[in-house]
């Protein structure tokens, strides 16, 4: 299910740099259906990186400032078994 996921998410931040606006309603689409299936996936672009984050691996661009996540390559994804979340996968991320 990981693979899956990744795939998507590689493929849906290909078309966002494409204007494909058509295409993101079913993106939606595809990750309701995997919440349904008790599976949450976390996009952390833009956030500000904090190291003590344990749902996140960084790349480290630079080592000055307040750092943000600049670019996903996987995003985190928990899985909702009897109600509790389990993460199942880091992101991997470039933060500049």
């Amino acid at each position: 299910m990981k693979n899956i996921i990744n795939q998507i998410f590689e493929i849906e931040s290909k078309l966002n740099t494409q204007e494909k606006g058509n295409l993101q309603r079913n993106f939606e689409r595809l990750y309701y259906e995997l919440e349904q299936k008790g599976y949450k996936i976390v996009n952390p672009i833009g956030q500000t990186y904090d190291e003590r984050d344990l749902s996140i691996e960084a790349n480290l661009l630079t080592e000055n400032g307040r750092q943000k996540i600049t670019k996903v390559l996987k995003p985190v994804v928990y899985h909702n078994v009897d109600g509790v979340y389990t993460l199942i996968q880091k992101a991997v991320v470039i933060v500049e």
